[in-house]
């Protein structure tokens, strides 16, 4: 899990790198040492993320496990709202709830052929 991760970052700072420079975009790093840390932090824990991801993915059905992922969506629309206090637009706002719906139905439909044990 562990190397999975590693060849997904080292492929999105390698794809990063060359979209910038195709952008014509100059790198820079930030100026204080604060920012540099915040930076180095939301990193680290993306990376912890995607480690635990992974092994969470390798022990359980993939199912819950994606429906799961796919709901982090939803929460950056409310972190962003409650933190940041930025409103997203009407289009993001519909993204969302097409997200919802399907971690919605998909779940219903679960718990439905469990528990009425339909024949197909």
């Amino acid at each position: 899990a562990v190397v999975s991760t590693q060849s997904t970052g080292v492929n999105s700072f390698v794809d990063g790198i060359v979209f910038q420079f195709i952008a014509g975009d100059k790198f820079v790093l930030p100026g204080c040492f604060e920012e540099r840390g915040i930076l180095f932090a939301g990193g680290f824990g993306l990376f912890v993320g995607l480690i635990l991801l992974n092994r969470g993915l390798t022990l359980e059905k993939s199912g819950p496990g994606v429906l799961m992922k796919n709901f982090d969506i939803v929460l950056a629309y409310i972190i962003q709202i409650v933190f940041f206090k930025a409103l997203p637009d009407a289009e993001s706002i519909i993204g969302a709830l097409f997200v919802i719906s399907s971690i919605v139905l998909v779940t219903t439909e679960k718990f439905c052929f469990k528990s009425c044990r339909f024949e197909i």
